[in-house]
């Protein structure tokens, strides 16, 4: 029995009272989500018609549930931010976990020249672009280096629908993402070095060394530990699932506790269980729950978009829509011509490679988390 006020309150009181604002908490949780995807359903259902990407329909209806019209993301932003954190983790998992290095082996130097000259050329004509547009110079490298990457689960869909993943360019072209996968890992590693608490060289250094001790460590892992562990319960889906879950969840977390990024230890995590024959079955029984959260990522960021300075980004938008889809095909033509590839093959891979990846995203969050982008 307790005194509060001159009120006498006993404990079921209590209890029951915090029982109920739980309970009203999470009622108006389930209730935001359940309308956020309301919405969202409804917005996928009008961008399907006229045959553009899910991630806009996400994004259009983030700004309709955003601080703007319906406002229903006031008061848990933090737990919708989060959310968009196991969207993020969930999908670079899923990116070291289809690294194939013996694919990218087996299609050498071609894909190697086509990946590292493709992203250097996007990034450095996008960079002209948008500092021509009036775009600071650091918002403009990240934004550069953001649209150079292509969506891998894009690519790979259209491939599959077509029956062209065993052609020439089929295969070269899973050969390009595969190195811009490559270059993607390295951006998301020295991006989480940058970011760690502490400044100067020794700081660098310190967190260098942890990148490699780690690296170090999972790879002894993942050639003499894992693959018992692994055998011994791949017998059971569920168990298959869950151990996968608590791999990636708790080597980003230990990572993180060392100074690295969440990124980091997602994409590590991944990397480790690369190599494992499960590997393909992991992943799909990863990926419905990534499109969840990276579904509640678009809607975060999209809620995030102030639609003020519309009429001030209208333009640059228009002119970076037409040099992905007209400039980047031609970049990857004339470096494929060069190459000896056929103008058929040369200019069908382009094609097929002139969108950005939902990774471009990714990469504009972190370089936001480092405190390297703002909202200019």
């Amino acid at each position: 029995m307790l005194f509060v006020g001159g009120r006498r309150l006993s404990i079921n009181t209590i209890n029951t009272k915090t029982n109920v604002k739980i309970i009203t908490k999470m009622d108006s949780i389930f209730g935001q989500i359940s309308t956020l995807l309301t919405v969202t359903v409804g917005a996928a259902f009008l961008i399907r018609l006229f045959r553009q990407p899910f991630i806009i329909a996400y994004i259009v209806a983030g700004i309709i549930c955003g601080p703007y019209i319906l406002n229903l993301l006031h008061g848990d932003q933090h737990l919708y931010e989060a959310f968009a954190q196991f969207g993020v983790v969930l999908l670079l998992f899923i990116i070291g976990l289809n690294l194939n290095f013996n694919h990218l082996k087996s299609i050498g130097r071609a894909s190697l020249f086509t990946g590292l000259g493709q992203v250097i050329f996007t990034a450095g004509i996008g960079f002209l672009i948008l500092l021509a547009l009036g775009i600071s110079s650091r918002s403009a490298i990240y934004l550069a280096i953001a649209i150079t990457f292509s969506s891998t689960i894009i690519i790979m869909k259209l491939l599959s629908d077509k029956r062209d993943t065993e052609t020439i360019y089929g295969r070269y072209t899973i050969g390009l993402m595969l190195v811009q996968d490559l270059i993607a890992v390295v951006l998301v590693i020295v991006l989480g070095i940058m970011s760690g608490e502490g400044e100067g060289v020794i700081a660098f250094a310190r967190l260098g060394l942890t990148l490699v001790l780690s690296v170090g460590a999972l790879v002894l892992l993942s050639k003499y530990v894992l693959p018992h562990i692994l055998a011994s319960i791949a017998d059971s889906s569920e168990l298959l699932f869950l151990f996968s879950l608590a791999w990636c969840f708790g080597v980003a977390s230990l990572l993180y506790w060392f100074g690295l990024s969440l990124e980091v230890g997602a994409i590590i995590s991944g990397i480790a269980l690369s190599s494992s024959p499960f590997q393909l079955e992991i992943a799909s029984r990863i990926r419905p729950l990534r499109d969840f959260f990276l579904v509640l990522f678009f809607i975060v960021l999209g809620s995030e978009m102030g639609l003020s300075n519309l009429g001030h980004i209208f333009l640059p938008a228009v002119v970076l829509s037409v040099f992905i889809l007209i400039g980047n095909p031609l970049i990857l033509y004339l470096i494929f011509r060069q190459l000896k590839f056929t103008r058929r093959n040369s200019l069908l891979a382009g094609l097929t490679a002139a969108q950005v990846s939902e990774f471009g995203f990714v990469l504009l969050f972190a370089g936001r988390n480092a405190g390297h982008v703002h909202g200019d």
